[in-house]
C-alpha cells in the first residue's frame, strides 16, 4: 500500500475516535431534559385537613354552652363549686383532650355563649405527643424551632406547631413555655385570633 494512502487513513480514524471521545465527556444538554431540570418542590399546606373544634364542639358559635356542660360533667372534680356552669367569662376545668388526661384548662366563651378559648398547660413530652396526635388529625402544621433562656440563663430548645382552619381558627402548642418541662396548647375561634393579632399589631407600633 501507497505510504502516502496509509498515513491519511491513519490520520482520519484519528481524528474520529478523538471527536467520539469529546462527545462522550461532554454531552450537549438538551432543553426540557428530566436529568437537568429538578421537578417542582410540593408546598406544605397551611390549612388543615378539617375544621378545628374542640372535642367535637364547634368555636365561635352561639350557644354551645349545653355541650361544654355536657362535657364538664364527665368529671366528679367539675360539680364542685358548679364548675360546669359556664356562667363566668372564664372558667377553669378539668377534662380531657386527646392525649391529655385529667388536664387543668381554662376555657373562655364570649358574650353569646360561644367558645372561643382554651388553654391547656402540661409537661414537654405530653404536649409533643399530642403534636404527633393533632397532625394525625388536622395534616402537617407549620413549624418552628427556637432557643430561650431560662431564669436562670440555661438555654432550651423550644418546639412550635400551629394549625390554621379555613375559618381562620388555629391551634398552638409550645413544647416549652419558660422553664424545663411545661409547655401547652391554646384552641382558638377566628375571632380570638384576629383579636390577638390586632393586638399584637398595636403594641409593635412606633411610641407604643
Amino acid at each position: 500500500m501507497n505510504q502516502r494512502i496509509l498515513l491519511s487513513i491513519i490520520a482520519v480514524t484519528g481524528a474520529l475516535l478523538f471527536s467520539s471521545y469529546g462527545n462522550a465527556e461532554s454531552p450537549a444538554p438538551k432543553k426540557g431534559s428530566p436529568s437537568m431540570e429538578k421537578p417542582p418542590q410540593k408546598q406544605p399546606s397551611n390549612k388543615t385537613k378539617q375544621t378545628i373544634s374542640f372535642k367535637g364542639i364547634s368555636l365561635g358559635k352561639p350557644g354551645v354552652n349545653g355541650a361544654l356542660q355536657k362535657m364538664c360533667l364527665g368529671k366528679k372534680f367539675n360539680t364542685v363549686n358548679d364548675r360546669c356552669s359556664f356562667t363566668d367569662e372564664k372558667s377553669m376545668i378539668l377534662l380531657d383532650y386527646e392525649n391529655l388526661v385529667d388536664a387543668f384548662a381554662l376555657v373562655t366563651l364570649d358574650s353569646d355563649k360561644a367558645l372561643i378559648k382554651v388553654v391547656i398547660d402540661s409537661s414537654t413530652p405530653e404536649m409533643l405527643a399530642l403534636a404527633k396526635a393533632l397532625e394525625a388529625k388536622y395534616g402537617k402544621p407549620l413549624k418552628e424551632k427556637t432557643i430561650i433562656k431560662n431564669a436562670i440563663g440555661t438555654q432550651l430548645d423550644k418546639e412550635t406547631f400551629v394549625w390554621v382552619d379555613d375559618q381562620g381558627s388555629r391551634i398552638t402548642i409550645e413544647s416549652i413555655y419558660y422553664d424545663y418541662d411545661k409547655g401547652g396548647v391554646v384552641i382558638e375561634s377566628s375571632s380570638s385570633v384576629a383579636a390577638q393579632d390586632a393586638a399584637e399589631k398595636k403594641a409593635k407600633e412606633p411610641g407604643k
